[in-house]
């Protein structure tokens, strides 16, 4: 369990279930013990599964490749910083979505 601090919330994650069903979404929160990751499913091969909150064991997970994610997706991000009130997340979600902005002019 030398592993510590493997995910940042916000991180982008691929992996499987418990089950090996193949998820695809971002880190919401670290569970205490270190080695359990919230992930909200963006996508899954179990589409009953996309747009939940699940607990996945974090060996069963890995980063995806640093690529800045789509505008929809930074603004689902948005809305998740301030459903949790979260202001500095929600600051450099804001920056990040109008880069974006600015890129796509």
């Amino acid at each position: 369990m030398g592993n510590k601090a493997q995910f940042q919330v916000g991180d982008w994650v691929q992996g499987e279930t418990w089950d090996k069903q193949r998820i695809y979404g971002y880190v919401i929160k670290i569970e205490n013990p270190e080695d359990i990751t919230k992930v909200y499913i963006v996508d899954s091969v179990n589409k009953e599964l996309k747009g939940r909150m699940i607990r996945v064991l974090s060996k069963a997970l890995q980063k995806v490749a640093e690529e800045t994610p789509a505008e929809a997706a930074v603004e689902q991000l948005i809305d998740i910083a301030l459903l949790t009130k979260d202001e500095e997340w929600f600051g450099q979600l804001l920056k990040q979505l109008n880069e974006l902005r600015t890129q796509l002019l």
